[in-house]
C-alpha cells in the first residue's frame, strides 16, 4: 500500500456548490434547520460506493471505477481514500476490489471487498498490516461484469456481532477464521464476530439489499431493491431465521413466508442506517434512514413497534428540487450525531468512460442535544488504551449515545477479560447483574448491562440475573434477555421460555419462541404447536421455524411435532407443514410414511403428510455459487432431480395411497406422484383411471399421463375424446398433446371435426394439433381460419403455419381474397410467419390494396427480399414504430443487394425516404462510401425534440394518449403503468421518481445509450440458420427462452444453439421520436415524469 496525500478543500453549501472545474451545480434543497456541505468531488474522490468515520471525525471514502469507468467489475482496482479534519487526505488502501462494505472499530478497518473480507490497522489514516479474514465470500461476485447484488455493508450490533447484507448473489464456500464454512443461496442477512468467527445465515429470501440499519435495541431493517415484479423497495424487518419469500415465494405471499413493512415503489435501495445518538431532537430517535439511488433521494421514516414487529409510521423525502445527477449510495453517521455523510455515485448506474462522484455531508444546523462524552471515550473509541476506571465505564453504559454505551461495553468486557483475580470478575458481574435487574436504571443501560455480561463469559456467571430479566416488567428488557439465552442456547431456560409463549405482548411471544428454536429442546414441542394457532404473523412464524430447528437439532422429536398433524385446528396443521418445508430428513420421512399408512389417523393430517412428503420427492441439484441474474420470477425454480434417501420410501408411500378410500388422501397421493413424475406408478394410475368415479381425480389422472408421456394410457385418452365427456375433454387434449403419437394425432382430428361447441376446447385442439404437426389435420384446422372470432382464426392460422410452408402455402394465398378484412389481413400476417420467398409475391399483390397494405409490409418485413424493396421503403415512413424498426431490420439484412439499387433509383426518392435509408444505413462502412450519403437532406434531429421538450412543458393527459396509441409508439404493448400493460420492457409505474426530465426524454431518442441491467438483448443464432433477439425470459440446462420485442417467447433448445452473444441494443426501436411530433413528444415525456410512486399498500398484507 502506499500513502499518497492529497489536499483537498471543504466547500460548503445549502443549494449549490462551486468546485474548479465543476462551475455552478445545483444540488437538492434540504428542510429547514438542515444544510447539505460538499466535501469532495471527481477527480479528488471518484465513484464512491461507501463510506465510514473514525470517532475522530475522520471520514473513509471507498472508490469503485469497476463499476462505472474500469474495463471489467473484477479488477483490483478499488481505493479507500481517508479524509482529515482540515483537508489533508491520504489513500488509506488500495489494489481492493469493488469496496461496499466498510466499519470503523477502535482503530481498525473492516473492509468487505468481495471475493475478500479484510481489516487493517489505522495508522494515522494509512492502512497497515491487512489480514484477509474471509478469502471468498462468492466465486462470481462480479457476475455479468456488475458488483451488484452482492454482500455488501454491515453494522455492529449491541450483541457483539457484525451484520451484513447480503443481495442475492450470495455467499458460497464463506469460511471464517474458526473453519467455518456457510452458503447462503439467495439474499439475507449474515452474522458473524469481527474476527470473522461464529459464521451463521441469520435470515434469507430478499433481493439486492446494500446495507442494514440496527436500531438501539438490535433490531434489524434492510432497505431492498426494485425487481419490478410486485417486489419494489421494499422496508424490511429482518429477524432471526427469517424467510422473506424471494424469488419464488412471494407471488402471492406463502403461509411460511414473513412480509415487508411497506413498499416505496420503483428505486434503486443503497445506504440504511437507524439514528441512534442524542445529538439531534427527540423526534428523530430511533428513526431509519434510506438512501435511494432510483428515486435520487434519502428517504426518512419513523416506525413503531406492531406486535411481534414493527410498522413504519410515517416516512419523509429529505430532498426537495434534486437535480438530476444526483445518485446516493452508501450513507454514514458523523461523531458528531449531527450529521450524515452521502456518497453520491453523480452518474446513472452505465458504463462510461467518466470520472464523476461527490461525497455530501448532510447537517443538521439547530443545537445539538448531545450530552458531553467522557474523556476517556475518545482514546479507547480510537483503540489507543483506556484510562477509565470501572465505575466509570459502568456509569457510561447509561449515556443517551449508543456510540458511548457500545465503546464502554467492549471496554468493560475487556478489563473483566484481563482481571487478575476471580475477586475482581466476581465483582464485576454482581455489579452488571445488579444493573441489569435494577428497575430504576435507564433501560438502555439495562440493555447493555447484559450484553457485557454475554461477552465477558456468555452470560454465565450472571444466569440467574438474566433469568429473573425474562419475567422483568420492562418489555424491553425481557426481549433481550430471551434473546440471550437464544444465542448463547442455555437449554435448562426452556421451561421458563416456553411459559412466555402465552405472554399477552407478541414481540416476547415472538422472541421466545425464536429463543426456544435455538436451544433445540425437544421439551418444548407441545407449547410450540399449541403457539401455531396465534394471529400475529412473526410470532407464528418463529413458532414452526423453532419446531424445524428442534427437529433438525433433536431428530427424535420429530415424531412429537408430527402429532400436530392431527389437530383439529387448520392453523396448526399448516404451521407444522410450515415447519416441514425443505426439511429432507429421512428420520421424518419414515414417521410420515408410517402415518400415512394409518388408515385411523385423521384424513386430514394424512393428507397433509402426504403432501409434504411430495415435495420432498428429490432434491434439487447442488447449487456451486451460480447467480440466477436479474429477473429470476420470469423463471421457474431449478427442478428437483437428484434421488436422496428417502425418495424410495416417498414414491413408496404415494403409490400405495392410490388405492386409500379416502378421496382428500388418493387425491394427494396422485398430485404428488405428478408433481414427483414418478413414471414407475403409471401402471397403478391407469388401473385407478378405469374404476374412478370421481371427475377431479379422472382429471389429475389425466394430466398425470401427459406429464409422465405414458404412452399406455393412450386407449383411455382416445376413448374420453371419442366419448366426448365434458368433464374430462380439457385434460385428455392436453395429454394428447403432450404425449403424442399418430393415434392421438387421429383421435384429436376426428375431435376437431366434430366442431365443438365450447371454444375453450376448440382453441385447445387447435393449438395441441399445431404443435404435434398433424398435417393430416390440414383441412380440419383450416376450416377455422375464416371464423368471425378472432382468437380461433388466430389459432387456426399458428396450427397452419406450424404444419409447415408447404401447407401454409397452399392454404394462405387464397384466403388474400376472401370477403372478409380481418380474414385477409389474418392470412397476411400468417404467410410471413413461415419467412418462405415464396410467400413474397403473395405478399406483394396484397401490398398493392391499401387496406391491407400495413400488415402486407409487416409480413414482408418478416421475410427480408429484395423484391419487397419498395415495401420496406414505404414502411420506413409508417406512423407505426414498430412496423419501422422491422422494415429497417429488413432492410440492413438485405444490404448488398438494396444498396445498388438505392443507388440506382435514387434519384426520383424523395427526400424522407433518403433520411430514412441513411438512418438505417448510417453504421454500414460500405454503405457510406455509395451515392446515398451524398445526397443532402434536412431530418429532424433527436437534439431538436430535447430543447423543444424542455422549453415545453407538455400536457401529461395527452400523453397518456400517446403512450398508449397501439397504432404509433406502442408503449403499453412492452411497459406496464400501474395493472395496465405488458411486461417485455421495465415496468414504468414509478420511473418519474426515479429519473429526471432529462434521463427520460433521452431514453427516448436514445434507447440504447443506457439499457436498464437485466433487459440486455441476446441475439441467438441456431443449428439450422434461424435467427431469434429478445430479452432471456427464462433458461434451463435444457432450453434458452427469449422474449422479443412484440412479446413473444421463443422456446429454443440450447442443444439448437450455434451461437449466442449479448447485444448493445435495447429492444426499444430506436427513432421512436420520429412518429411523433415535437409537441406529441413533450406530451409524453410529460406523461412518463408524472408517473410517481403509485398508491400501493404498505404493511404486511397479502
Amino acid at each position: 500500500m502506499h500513502a499518497a496525500r492529497l489536499q483537498f478543500s471543504i466547500v460548503t453549501a445549502a443549494c449549490a456548490w462551486a468546485l474548479s472545474g465543476h462551475g455552478q451545480t445545483p444540488v437538492p434543497t434540504c428542510p429547514p434547520d438542515w444544510k447539505l456541505e460538499l466535501v469532495a468531488a471527481a477527480p479528488k474522490i471518484r465513484h464512491p460506493s461507501v463510506v465510514a468515520c473514525a470517532p475522530d471525525g475522520r471520514v473513509f471514502v471507498a472508490e469503485d471505477p469497476m463499476d462505472i469507468s474500469a474495463p471489467s467489475a473484477n479488477l483490483a482496482l478499488g481505493r479507500i481514500i481517508c479524509l482529515h479534519p482540515g483537508g489533508r487526505a491520504t489513500v488509506f488502501a488500495d489494489q481492493l476490489y469493488a469496496v461496499f462494505g466498510l466499519q470503523y472499530l477502535e482503530g481498525k478497518l473492516y473492509v468487505l471487498h468481495n471475493p475478500k473480507f479484510s481489516v487493517f490497522t489505522d495508522d494515522h489514516g494509512v492502512g497497515r498490516d491487512r489480514v484477509d479474514l474471509i478469502e471468498s465470500t462468492n466465486p462470481n461476485p462480479w457476475a455479468l461484469d456488475w458488483n451488484d447484488h452482492v454482500p455488501a455493508n454491515f453494522r455492529l450490533a449491541m450483541d457483539g456481532y457484525f451484520y451484513v447484507a447480503v443481495g442475492d448473489k450470495g455467499l458460497y464456500g464463506a469460511v471464517g477464521k474458526d473453519g467455518k464454512r456457510i452458503d447462503l443461496y439467495g439474499g439475507g442477512i449474515l452474522r458473524l464476530r469481527p474476527e470473522a468467527t461464529q459464521l451463521e445465515v441469520y435470515s434469507t429470501g430478499v433481493r439486492n439489499i446494500l446495507d442494514v440499519a440496527v436500531n438501539a435495541e438490535d433490531d434489524l431493517f434492510t432497505y431492498d431493491n426494485t425487481d419490478e415484479q410486485q417486489w419494489m423497495s421494499r422496508l424490511t424487518h429482518m429477524v432471526d431465521g427469517g424467510f422473506y419469500g424471494y424469488p419464488y415465494d412471494f407471488i402471492p405471499q406463502q403461509p411460511y413466508t414473513l412480509w415487508m413493512m411497506a413498499d416505496y415503489g420503483g428505486g434503486a435501495a443503497t445506504g440504511a442506517l437507524a439514528y441512534n445518538e442524542d445529538a439531534l431532537p427527540s423526534e428523530y430517535h430511533g428513526n431509519l434512514f434510506l438512501a435511494d439511488f432510483g428515486k435520487r433521494q434519502l428517504l426518512r421514516v419513523r416506525i413503531a413497534r406492531d406486535g411481534g414487529s414493527y410498522r413504519a409510521e410515517s416516512r419523509q423525502d429529505f430532498f426537495t428540487n434534486v437535480p438530476e445527477d444526483f445518485r446516493p449510495v452508501g450513507i454514514a453517521l458523523a461523531p458528531d450525531g449531527l450529521s450524515i455523510y452521502i456518497c453520491d455515485w453523480n452518474h446513472r448506474d452505465t458504463k462510461a468512460k467518466v470520472e464523476a462522484g461527490r461525497l455530501f455531508k448532510l447537517s443538521y444546523t439547530g443545537p445539538s442535544r448531545a450530552a458531553p462524552r467522557p474523556d476517556w471515550f475518545l482514546p479507547a473509541a480510537m483503540g489507543q488504551g483506556c484510562s477509565a476506571s470501572f465505575d466509570e465505564l459502568i456509569k457510561a453504559l447509561a449515556h443517551p449515545a449508543q456510540s458511548v454505551r457500545l465503546t464502554a461495553q467492549r471496554q468493560i468486557s475487556a478489563k473483566v477479560g484481563q482481571a487478575s483475580s476471580l475477586s475482581e470478575r466476581s465483582d464485576a458481574t454482581d455489579r452488571l447483574s445488579r444493573l441489569l435487574t435494577d428497575p430504576a436504571a435507564p433501560t438502555h443501560a439495562r440493555w447493555h448491562a447484559l450484553w457485557t455480561l454475554d461477552a465477558i463469559d456468555g452470560g454465565l456467571a450472571a444466569r440467574a440475573a438474566v433469568v429473573t430479566a425474562v419475567k422483568d416488567r420492562d418489555p424491553s428488557v425481557r426481549r433481550q434477555a430471551i434473546r440471550q439465552l437464544g444465542t448463547r442456547r442455555v437449554r435448562e431456560a426452556a421451561a421458563l421460555l416456553a411459559e412466555q409463549l402465552k405472554d399477552a405482548d407478541a414481540s416476547i411471544r415472538f422472541q421466545a419462541a425464536t429463543a426456544l428454536g435455538r436451544l433445540g429442546t425437544p421439551s418444548a414441542v407441545p407449547a410450540l404447536l399449541d403457539a401455531l394457532d396465534e394471529r400475529d404473523l412473526f410470532a407464528r412464524y418463529a413458532a414452526f421455524t423453532a419446531l424445524n430447528r428442534i427437529g433438525g437439532a433433536a431428530p427424535s422429536a420429530w415424531n412429537a411435532i408430527v402429532t400436530g398433524l392431527e389437530s383439529a385446528k387448520p392453523r396448526v396443521r399448516e404451521g407444522v407443514t410450515s415447519a416441514f418445508r425443505d426439511t429432507y430428513d429421512a428420520t421424518l420421512v419414515s414417521i410420515l410414511a408410517k402415518l400415512v399408512r394409518e388408515a385411523t389417523k385423521p384424513a386430514p393430517a394424512r393428507e397433509a403428510a402426504l403432501r409434504v412428503l411430495a415435495s420432498w420427492h428429490r432434491q434439487r441439484p447442488p447449487w456451486k455459487g451460480e447467480w440466477w441474474a436479474y429477473h429470476p420470477v420470469n423463471a421457474p425454480p431449478p427442478q428437483k432431480t437428484i434421488d436422496w434417501a428417502g425418495t424410495p420410501t416417498i414414491l413408496a408411500a404415494l403409490r400405495e395411497g392410490l388405492q386409500e378410500a379416502d378421496r382428500s388422501v388418493r387425491l394427494a397421493s396422485l398430485q404428488g406422484i405428478l408433481e414427483a413424475k414418478d413414471t414407475a406408478a403409471a401402471p397403478r394410475l391407469r388401473e385407478l383411471f378405469q374404476k374412478e368415479k370421481d371427475p377431479e381425480i379422472k382429471r389429475e389422472l389425466l394430466a398425470a399421463f401427459g406429464a409422465l408421456k405414458d404412452n399406455a394410457a393412450t386407449k383411455l385418452i382416445r376413448n374420453v375424446l371419442s366419448l366426448s365427456d365434458a368433464a374430462l375433454l380439457a385434460g385428455a387434449i392436453s395429454a394428447a398433446e403432450q404425449i403424442g403419437g399418430d393415434e392421438l394425432s387421429e383421435a384429436l382430428t376426428k375431435f376437431l371435426q366434430t366442431n365443438p361447441s365450447d371454444r375453450a376446447l376448440l382453441l385447445k385442439t387447435l393449438q395441441a394439433l399445431g404443435n404435434l404437426k398433424v398435417s393430416q389435420a390440414r383441412d380440419a384446422i383450416a376450416a377455422h381460419a375464416t371464423s368471425r372470432d378472432a382468437a380461433i382464426r388466430r389459432q387456426a392460422f399458428d396450427a397452419l403455419v406450424k404444419l409447415g410452408p408447404g401447407v401454409a402455402l397452399s392454404q394462405f394465398p387464397a384466403l388474400l381474397d376472401h370477403p372478409s378484412l380481418a380474414v385477409r389481413r389474418s392470412a397476411m400476417l400468417a404467410l410471413g410467419a413461415t419467412k418462405s420467398a415464396e410467400a413474397v409475391p403473395h405478399l406483394l399483390r396484397a401490398y398493392s390494396v391499401n387496406e391491407t397494405r400495413d400488415e402486407a409490409i409487416s409480413a414482408l418485413a418478416s421475410i427480408p427480399d429484395a423484391r419487397a424493396l419498395d415495401a420496406y421503403w414505404a414502411g420506413l415512413l409508417a406512423k407505426d414504430a414498430l412496423l419501422r424498426q422491422k422494415c429497417r431490420k429488413a432492410l440492413q439484412e438485405i444490404r448488398q443487394t438494396a444498396i445498388p439499387e438505392i443507388e440506382r433509383r435514387l434519384d426520383g426518392m424523395t427526400p424522407d425516404i433518403v433520411a430514412e435509408l441513411q438512418s438505417t444505413y448510417r453504421g454500414d462502412a460500405e454503405a457510406l462510401k455509395s451515392r446515398l450519403f451524398s445526397v443532402p437532406v434536412k431530418k429532424p434531429q433527436p437534439s431538436e425534440y430535447l430543447d423543444f421538450a424542455f422549453k415545453t412543458g407538455g400536457d401529461a393527459q395527452n400523453g397518456r394518449q400517446v403512450f398508449a396509441d397501439l397504432g404509433r409508439t406502442a408503449c403499453v404493448k412492452c411497459h406496464a403503468v400501474g395493472r395496465e400493460g405488458g411486461n417485455v420492457g421495465p415496468d414504468l409505474s414509478t420511473i418519474g421518481s426515479q429519473f429526471s426530465r432529462r434521463e427520460l426524454a433521452e431514453s427516448i431518442l436514445f434507447p440504447s445509450k443506457a439499457v436498464r441491467e437485466g433487459y440486455q438483448q441476446v441475439i441467438v443464432e441456431t443449428k439450422d440458420d434461424e435467427s431469434f433477439s429478445g430479452l432471456v425470459n427464462a433458461e434451463t440446462a435444457e432450453v434458452l427462452v427469449l422474449r422479443d420485442g412484440e412479446g413473444n417467447l421463443h422456446r429454443i433448445p440450447k442443444a439448437r444453439l450455434q451461437s449466442r452473444r449479448a447485444s448493445a441494443l435495447s429492444l426499444m426501436p430506436e427513432g421512436l421520436h420520429e412518429v411523433l411530433t415535437p409537441s406529441e413528444f413533450a406530451d409524453l415525456v410529460a406523461f412518463l415524469e408524472s408517473l410517481k410512486d403509485d398508491a400501493r399498500k404498505s404493511g404486511r398484507e397479502k
